[in-house]
């Protein structure tokens, strides 16, 4: 779910970067989850940061998700967005969990209507030649590093499917729309649904909104919870992040994403190294350096500020939630 929300706008963000180059910045992006090293064990301070870095990155994810949801639900409403997080908040608070099978189905909707959209890409011609890709290694990079927080970690096989769902719906878009409109798309994929002439099939597109964007912030503000030494903060969470929704739009709400993801997974590396040395770590540091460098400043010192302040309300190793 949450790399079905993500792409509704990750596509057209990774074409501006990168254009066909989008492609490579998803095996990068892969290469960098699958060398991310599991959470040590550390003193309370290095777990305190490790904590809040984690906390941050779930965090950012929400803004991001509900960004996604008004912009295509409700264009030129900013707002809409800052109501969904406030909708997902109020359901986190009052209990409201995704069970396992729910997910399950969920997944089954998203899987049928990605391989609808991948189908339709290639079944009509496009209106526009295929250009030859030209690369570069800036964008190689920083598409890489806006898909690197759709991804999962620590599980190959559902890595693996990830990267080739990535593959195929970016190759669709791109072979319909072409690098150039598809970087200029606020909404690629209902863009490249209008390409097909299939704008009958808005209600749909409408209908996976929902299911993707929805699950996956209440997923993620779940997740940030968890890090929590007190749990009723989530609540005062979910309002920053309805802030944050108002404030970004859904490109800026992903390099957000982006930045904060790639921070942990550098601080998760480095704190690791701390115990022993090992390829997957140096790796992990040494790409996550090189894909922050990519992107603007102001989003990684947004990250370094909130995981400042999440320190505060992060709890230590061992201590259980309440």
């Amino acid at each position: 779910m949450r790399l079905a929300a993500g792409l509704l706008i990750a596509l057209a963000v990774g074409a501006r970067a990168g254009g066909w180059w989008l492609l490579g910045g998803a095996v990068v992006a892969a290469l960098l989850a699958f060398c991310v090293p599991r959470t040590p064990a550390l003193e309370p301070n290095p777990a305190r940061l490790l904590a809040a870095t984690r906390l941050v990155s779930r965090l950012a994810l929400v803004p991001l998700f509900a960004a996604v949801f008004a912009a295509y639900l409700f264009p030129d409403q900013p707002w809409a967005g800052a109501v969904v997080a406030l909708v997902i908040t109020a359901a986190d608070a009052a209990g409201l969990r995704l069970a396992r099978y729910a997910r399950a189905w969920l997944l089954g909707v998203l899987l049928v209507a990605g391989a609808g959209f991948v189908a339709l890409s290639f079944a009509i011609e496009p209106a526009q030649p295929v250009t030859a890709p030209q690369f570069t290694i800036g964008g190689l990079c920083a598409a890489g590093a806006v898909l690197f927080p759709l991804l999962p970690r620590h599980n190959p096989p559902w890595l693996a499917g990830s990267v080739v769902a990535v593959l195929a719906i970016g190759a669709g878009a791109l072979y319909q729309l072409g690098p150039v409109r598809l970087a200029l798309s606020g909404v690629p994929v209902r863009d490249a649904l209008a390409a097909l002439d299939g704008q009958v099939l808005d209600p749909l597109l409408a209908g996976v909104v929902v299911l993707s964007t929805v699950p996956a912030a209440l997923l993620a503000l779940g997740e940030a919870r968890a890090e929590l030494s007190w749990p009723r903060v989530s609540v005062a969470c979910g309002l920053i992040t309805a802030v944050v929704a108002v404030l970004l739009d859904p490109d800026q709400a992903l390099l957000l994403a982006a930045a904060a993801a790639l921070a942990e997974v550098l601080v998760t590396a480095v704190l690791s190294m701390i115990a022993g040395i090992t390829v997957r770590a140096v790796i992990a540091a040494v790409l996550a350096v090189t894909l922050l460098a990519w992107l603007p400043p102001v989003y990684l010192l947004g990250t370094v500020a909130a995981v400042a302040a999440g320190t505060v309300v992060t709890r230590r190793a061992g201590t259980p939630p309440r």
